[in-house]
């Protein structure tokens, strides 16, 4: 019998479009008060759902990517649990109030 492995994924929904998640670690705003990414040390990687691409990806998870041969359709809990980073992530998902824009942040945790 084959189990697929999940990495889990943390839902937040933010209540206002000008708000922004915090690292869990040193409390850093993912972004500033334009909606720009504003990476600390612990961000891994924020991946915009809506128009299938990476708006911040950090050298070691992309070369992850790369040398697993890693394709898919949309990022998920399946495509980090493939990455071997074991309980070293902790992935959210973000939605804002009034948007249709969904965001996968990655950041690493130990």
């Amino acid at each position: 019998m084959l189990f697929n492995k999940l990495a889990p994924i943390a839902q937040v929904h933010l209540h206002n479009a000008n708000q922004t998640i915090h690292c869990p670690i040193c409390k850093h705003a993912l972004e500033n008060n334009l909606q720009e990414i504003q990476p600390c040390e612990h961000l891994v990687c924020v991946y915009n759902q809506e128009e299938a691409e990476f708006t911040f990806i950090e050298a070691e998870f992309a070369q992850r990517l790369k040398s697993k041969g890693i394709q898919f359709n949309e990022f998920d809990g399946y495509v980090l649990a493939q990455l071997d980073y074991q309980d070293k992530l902790l992935a959210l998902e973000q939605t804002r109030m009034g948007s249709w824009d969904r965001q996968f942040v990655v950041y690493q945790v130990s």
